[in-house]
């Protein structure tokens, strides 16, 4: 046997860490998003309909990229696609509050506030990209594997 049937059997037995770290990562990313959107309190902006499905959403993508995270150690091809669809999502997601937030202006007595400055702007950007891509590279490679696995095991099973 040589080394690339080796690598290619011990699959077989051994999980897919680093799809699921990548998973971990993208959900620690998200942390680092989110802490920073919550933690500035300009106005009531904050307090609204758009704040609840944005923790509720928050509360989802971990919930089901931890899923994920465990099922791409399995080397299952759903999961792996689930982890590329939420990091697809997770790109999204700049488009939506944090776009609002940035153009956002109150009127607080005869002060104008801006409800997200260029910096925490660009830091809740990068969070957000750092955190999909995570997400994408671990289902990518989740997929790969799992093709991988799914043909070796194919081959060794007709011989």
């Amino acid at each position: 046997m040589d080394a690339s049937m080796i690598k290619k059997d011990r699959m077989k037995y051994a999980k897919n860490k680093f799809s699921s770290n990548f998973a971990l990562l993208s959900i620690l990313f998200n942390i680092f998003y989110f802490v920073c959107i919550y933690k500035s309190d300009v106005g009531n902006f904050y307090y609204s309909i758009l704040i609840g499905a944005s923790i509720i959403y928050n509360l989802l993508f971990m919930l089901f990229t931890f899923l994920c995270s465990e099922g791409v150690k399995k080397y299952s091809l759903g999961y792996s696609v689930t982890l590329v669809v939420i990091g697809v999502l997770q790109i999204a997601r700049i488009f939506y509050l944090p776009a609002k937030a940035h153009s956002a202006v109150l009127e607080i007595g005869d002060v104008q506030k801006v409800i997200m400055d260029n910096a925490q702007y660009a830091k809740v950007i990068v969070y957000l990209l750092i955190s999909a891509a995570f997400a994408i590279i671990g289902g990518v490679v989740g997929i790969i594997r799992n093709r991988m696995l799914t043909a070796y095991t194919n081959s060794s099973a007709t011989k």
